[in-house]
Formats: structure tokens, sequence, C-alpha cells
């Protein structure tokens, strides 16, 4: 039996098959950036066709629920409950920071950054025991550098598309001075991951139905925020303001 896995909260959306009888992990990854908003579904079909593996043989369905990009996480989120409803299969919701714990092997911890712009980060510590030092959340990027700071005899990497959002930014870049980075494979979240957290999952009987999968944001949407500080209500009369006033001018 097998369990399907969707990454779609970064930018190279992936799918993957774990094999429950012998643990084997069978990956594909979409090349065009953000291209899994419209093919991940064709993507699994794909995979599942190339590796033999026919529906009978599903046993659950995971999908990394977030945090990330709002419309990736949506994308597989409803892609993972619209399967799992068609085939009857129960499924596993994985935090997408929790999973990077499988990166400590007890030589090594890690940070995880996600970039949430101007300085944000949705980010999480764990030492190299996976203990979890700073809990996963929406953090400001010098949270996370000084939990980090706090493990000052561990060795840290750190993982996420926050590394290259601040890398070099001239105001937040200087906190990570003198980090190491995962390197540029295994930096962002794949499906590989997604499904190795998610059969630790299964086999501990921590499964969902379809309707309970929902989606893990931490933070409003922009235009959530805009529209309860009145921002959003405030450039719409400044739209049409200037809408009517070039209406005015075109009729005269």
């Amino acid at each position: 039996m097998y369990i399907l896995g969707f990454e779609t909260t970064g930018s190279l959306g992936s799918v993957a098959l774990y094999n429950l009888n012998n643990d084997e992990i069978k990956e594909m990854r979409v090349d065009e950036p953000m291209g899994h908003l419209k093919n991940i579904i064709d993507l699994a079909g794909k995979l599942m066709t190339d590796e033999g593996v026919d529906k009978e043989k599903l046993a659950a369905v995971a999908v990394s629920v977030g945090p990330g990009s709002y419309t990736g996480i949506r994308i597989g989120v409803s892609s993972a409950r619209a399967i799992a409803q068609g085939l009857d299969l129960p499924c596993i919701s994985v935090p997408g920071l929790a999973m990077f714990k499988e990166k400590c092997d007890g030589s090594q911890g890690c940070a995880v950054i996600f970039n949430a712009r101007r300085g944000q980060v949705y980010g999480a510590v764990f030492d190299k025991d996976g203990n979890e030092i700073l809990e996963p959340g929406a953090y400001m990027l010098s949270d996370v550098t000084d939990a980090v700071d706090r493990l000052s005899d561990e060795n840290i990497v750190f993982y996420g598309d926050g590394v290259s959002a601040y890398e070099n930014n001239e105001t937040y870049g200087s906190l990570l001075n003198n980090r190491k980075f995962a390197g540029e494979k295994n930096l962002l979240p794949r499906a590989e991951m997604v499904v190795r957290y998610a059969a630790a999952t299964y086999r501990k009987g921590r499964i969902c139905d379809y309707k309970n999968l929902e989606p893990s944001y931490m933070r409003e949407t922009e235009a959530e925020q805009k529209l309860k500080d009145g921002t959003l209500e405030r450039l719409r009369r400044e739209k049409m303001a200037k809408l009517s006033g070039g209406l005015k001018c075109r009729s005269h």
C-alpha cells in the first residue's frame, strides 16, 4: 500500500509515493515555477502510472497544509480533498514547518524560514535531536536567529525560501551572516518530506476525513488584513474616484 503526497506551498510543487511495505519513496517535481498551480493532479497521475500504482493500492492522501503560498496551499489541500473524497481515502495533514525536523540527525539542527515579506517569516527552530526550540509560527527573522544563537554549541542549518529572500537584503541580510544554509536541492520543501512525515503519522493512526483537512496559513491573507484595517475600502474609494474622474474628462 502507498501514501500519495502533495507539496504545493512553495514555488516548485511536487508529488510523491511512499511504499508502506518497504519505505521506498518515488517523487516527481514541477520544473516550471508555480506550474503546480495548474497541473499537480496530472503530475500525481503520471507518477502513479510510471510506478505501476493503481488507485486501489493507495492507503491515504497526504498534503503539506502550510504555511507558504496562499494559492499554493489552497491548490494542494483542495487536490488532496478531491482525491480522498473520490477514492474514499483518509487524509494526513502535514505541517510544513514541523516536517523539516527530519533534517535533524543528531549531528545538526535546523532553522526553517519561509519568506513572509518585510522582515517577517514563518519559522521554526529544532535542535540536533529534533527537539522544538522555537515552535512553528509567524515571526520576525530576528526572532529565529535569536533562537538559533541560543544554540551556539550546535551546528544549525537554515532551510526555506527565506534564505534567498533575505540573505542579500540590505536591511535584514546581516542577520544571516556566517550562517550555514542547506544546498539548493534540499533548501525548499519537497513531497518526499511530506510522505515521510505522513508515513510516521499514518502508522500512529493520526488520520482525518477529507472534510476535516484544513489549510494552515498562520497569517491572514493580505486582502483579509486590508479589509480588517480599512485599507482595502480606502483603496477601493480612491480607485473609484479616479475612475469617475476619468469618465468625466472623457465625457467633455
